[in-house]
């Protein structure tokens, strides 16, 4: 697995059979996705694994990028990837379930931009995952990772934008509706 482009490009990031990582195509075609937001931005890798996506978002000009994960392997995957790519001041990665996380974010007073979200493909909560993630941070993008196969209902106030399959997965970009 490696940094697919930006700052970072080229270098190899660990990764662990405890968890699933964002394949290389998937991970491109996302940030081809999200190219003029990226920049500048705040962003959440939610379910972080090996930290490959968040990583990713730094290499490519993100502000911060705040890491949610309690795998403890993963953890120690996410912070020797980060020893080999990026300074600390621009990260943080927090040991908590992605609600939780996402809270603690919001009441520290930071902003969110863009908020990934790559969970176990059996994960069942996306309803309220959604939902918290676009109250605590009503102006941010949101982006899921799932199976193309599974199936779940956004909340009634989120607004799907796009969907876009990649083979096995299916990436889903959605934000709070703007009343």
């Amino acid at each position: 697995m490696r940094v697919i482009a930006g700052t970072l490009r080229g270098r190899n990031l660990k990764s662990s059979d405890s968890f699933r990582p964002t394949t290389d195509r998937v991970r491109e075609t996302l940030f081809n996705m999200l190219q003029t937001q990226i920049e500048s931005s705040n962003f959440v890798d939610a379910f972080a694994g090996s930290g490959a996506v968040g990583i990713e978002a730094l290499s490519r000009g993100a502000a911060r990028v705040y890491f949610l994960e309690t795998n403890h392997k993963a953890l120690k995957t996410i912070e020797n990837n980060l020893k080999l790519c990026a300074d600390d001041a621009i990260w943080r990665i927090y040991s908590l379930p992605a609600i939780k996380g996402l809270e603690v974010i919001h009441k520290s007073g930071e902003q969110a931009d863009i908020i990934f979200f790559d969970p176990q493909y059996d994960y069942q909560d996306y309803p309220e995952l959604i939902s918290a993630a676009a109250e605590f941070f009503p102006d941010a993008l949101l982006v899921l990772e799932t199976s193309s196969r599974s199936k779940f209902q956004l909340p009634e106030d989120v607004t799907l934008i796009r969907q876009k399959k990649i083979g096995e997965t299916l990436l889903t970009f959605c934000q709070k509706t703007s009343k």
